[in-house]
């Protein structure tokens, strides 16, 4: 077979190699970013393999791969067609709007057709980067490290399971090992086997690695020796914050709220999905008594009392004349609670021997198996619920005090150790105002008006003597949900409205929308989430959340005729009420889309930053590889007068950077003298003389490359000693 041919057979047996390793790079990170489109990234994969094989021009390899990449973002975010004007205008405006808001230094705000662009170039820039440790190192074990030490990093740290794809690359990656080592035997002794010749060598190698990972793969395995590095990991995270005593926790609903603050970090577990007929908050638990640290129940420990399932009556009650609605929940994990919808009316299942358990303090419900006191998860199950609907009338109605004994007096609990700053706040906060009602609402708002963000990195954790609210209203100003809820239950019950902590999910994110007319919604423990709920006398509790970025499911009766007296007033209550959901509502939808946007961010920093390592080391070592891709580059030229000339220039630049530079004053044959005496040798006599020769001689039978070329190679490596 001709060296040509036999070149394109080698090449495209390395690429589908390298083809299937950098498969086993794509696929977790589509799993755990949720991108999709895995077959759309591997054909761009394989293109730029395929253009690498047959050396494809620059021109051509940019037109292809720009092409594909046009092509992917106008058919994955558009329904136009390729090349059309609407594509076209598609295009041009996203390039736009991106650049701007990088240049901004707003990096949050990139849409998903820019991401997925950078995410081709990372593509493109990784492969040539492998072309080249290919064809000028004739190596991959750079890369074949890195790929191994990635997918290792993913299975310890998320859920990817990498077990599979380790197996996988340490094949692939012996079999190239082997395949490059037959190369540079070849490229050494200037041997060009036949292909015929070259199966025969190849074959025995790839059988002899396959059979010895399959007989690994099928031995009995030790059991783990070291324990699992992750809670160590975690642990050391304690106290290592930016803030005193700041700890790291992975969101999601625990039991035990007793010590709140401290950052968390994001967790896109499903938990449950929902199909119902609009979203709203999931009602799990109350908590009545704050400790200056966090929450906990005051009957704590109490049995649980069965109650009938298709007859709740919980303290927030729902609009006996609203329509009875059904929601229905498919839980993902066991989970020891029954979700609640405000109004709840009761539960269908199909356990027969299960029965529904509140705990009183706390109003959470569970199931139990009658045949024990364990409880019992269940997988499926029905809500009926009437939503509740507050009167508008009876909100601003004054308290006439009639009921406020029948709430009891846990609600009002606040301990000895609270900072008067705390309640003088809340007194401040409200004097403008009389009824309940108004001052829950002028609390509920004073977060957005006071410079409060919310915020779940770098979240302190208060020392031993600070009160916990204390800390968020004076100190940091800063939080997540835990912090707004617990801060306003605080104030509430400063200015003596009864009101308690509550804690369940946010509304979740719609992912269908089904014929019956209702929507499916996907619940995370992203989603977890704590509000407040207050008792207004003459209409009960209410919702209220003071949390940035979220809007509370409360909906109230604008039951007054607009054309009394007091109309203007009502008006601008409603419109209130609109903007701030509406604006609520905004940031809900941008808090929601955060949690996605950082796993995918963070995935794309971590291959940007093993790029980056990857090109500041290629850079460290250049006099090293430098003289690789000479050689390489001027192997492929034609044996004529300009591969002569460029051959010196290059060995001249070389020797100078080696500490062996021409003087301007010296000729090139005392020059030549010179460098021979450092190494011992002749070569560069040799060299220069061919070199001279090509400038003086018009005849080119005179001098040619392969006369040199020995020399000028040898030159060459030792000038990275």
């Amino acid at each position: 077979m001709k060296r040509e041919n036999m070149h394109y057979v080698e090449s495209a047996i390395f690429y589908v190699i390298l083809f299937f390793i950098l498969r086993e790079w794509l696929i977790p990170i589509v799993e755990l970013t949720q991108t999709g489109k895995l077959n759309l990234l591997l054909i761009f994969v394989g293109i730029c393999c395929v253009l690498n094989i047959f050396n494809a021009p620059i021109l051509v390899s940019w037109i292809v791969k720009v092409g594909y990449i046009a092509w992917f973002l106008i058919d994955v975010y558009t329904d136009a067609t390729f090349l059309s004007g609407e594509g076209i205008a598609f295009l041009s405006q996203e390039m736009q709007a991106n650049v701007s808001v990088i240049l901004a230094g707003d990096f949050g705000q990139v849409t998903n057709p820019f991401r997925s662009v950078l995410f081709f170039l990372l593509i493109w820039m990784f492969i040539y980067l492998i072309d080249y440790w290919l064809k000028v190192r004739m190596t991959v074990f750079y890369f074949f490290v890195f790929t191994v030490f990635f997918i290792a990093t993913l299975d310890t740290f998320t859920p990817y399971d990498g077990s599979a794809a380790i197996a996988k690359v340490v094949l692939l990656g012996l079999v190239m090992t082997a395949l490059l080592y037959l190369k540079r035997l070849m490229v050494q002794t200037g041997t060009d086997f036949p292909l015929r010749k070259y199966v025969a060598y190849v074959l025995p190698v790839i059988i002899a690695i396959s059979v010895a990972s399959v007989v690994a793969i099928m031995l009995p395995k030790a059991a783990p020796q070291w324990p699992d590095p992750v809670p160590y990991i975690k642990s050391l995270a304690e106290g290592s914050g930016p803030f005193p005593g700041e700890r790291v926790s992975k969101v999601g609903l625990g039991n035990n709220d007793s010590q709140l603050g401290g950052s968390f970090e994001a967790d896109n577990t499903v938990v449950f999905t929902v199909e119902a007929d609009s979203p709203q908050y999931w009602r799990v638990e109350t908590k009545d008594f704050y400790t200056t640290k966090g929450w906990e129940s005051s009957a704590e420990g109490t049995y649980p009392l069965e109650v009938p399932r298709d007859a709740l009556s919980l303290s927030v009650a729902g609009d006996p004349e609203a329509e009875e609605k059904v929601a229905v929940v498919h839980s993902q994990t066991e989970r020891n609670y029954l979700l609640q919808a405000y109004g709840i009316n009761g539960y269908e299942y199909s356990e027969e021997d299960v029965g529904v358990y509140l705990h009183r303090a706390t109003e959470r419900l569970s199931t139990h198996h009658y045949a024990g006191e364990a409880e019992q998860p269940l997988t499926n199950y029905q809500i009926m619920y009437q939503s509740p609907n507050y009167s508008y009338t009876g909100l601003k109605t004054p308290p006439t005090q009639s009921e406020l004994p029948l709430i009891d007096s846990r609600f009002l609990q606040l301990p000895e150790e609270l900072p008067q700053r705390v309640v003088d706040l809340a007194l401040e906060v409200t004097a403008a105002y009389g009824l309940p009602y108004d001052k829950a609402r002028e609390i509920e708002q004073y977060f957005r008006r006071n410079s409060f963000w919310y915020e779940t990195q770098n979240v302190p954790v208060p020392a031993e003597d600070q009160d916990y609210v204390d800390q968020f209203l004076f100190e940091t100003k800063r939080g997540y949900c835990d912090n707004f809820s617990t801060a306003m239950v605080v104030m509430l019950r400063a200015n003596n409205i009864p009101a308690r902590w509550v804690k369940g999910f946010a509304k979740g994110d719609e992912i269908d929308r089904n014929e019956d007319g209702t929507r499916t919604y996907q619940v995370e423990n992203n989603h977890a989430h704590s509000w407040v709920e207050a008792y207004i006398d003459g209409v009960g509790w209410m919702t209220f959340e003071p949390t940035i970025g979220f809007s509370a499911p409360s909906q109230i009766d604008y039951d007054v005729d607009t054309s009394l007296n007091g109309a203007p007033e009502l008006l601008e209550e409603q419109e209130k009420d609109r903007t701030v959901r509406e604006e609520t509502e905004t940031e809900a939808q941008k808090k929601a889309t955060k949690p996605n946007q950082e796993r995918s961010f963070m995935w794309l920093y971590v291959l940007i930053g093993i790029v980056a390592l990857l090109a500041i080391y290629a850079f460290i070592r250049r006099r090293k590889w430098l003289p690789k891709v000479y050689i390489a580059n001027q192997r492929r030229k034609e044996d004529d007068k300009e591969a002569v000339q460029s051959a010196y220039k290059v060995l001249l630049k070389q020797l100078d950077h080696a500490g062996l530079p021409k003087a301007p004053d010296e000729t090139l044959s005392s020059f030549a003298k010179r460098v021979d005496r450092y190494f011992g040798t002749s070569d560069m006599s040799t060299v220069t003389e061919v070199y001279e020769k090509s400038i003086y001689s018009k005849n080119p039978q005179d001098f040619s490359y392969e006369e040199i070329k020995e020399s000028w190679e040898y030159l060459i490596n030792r000038t990275t000693g």
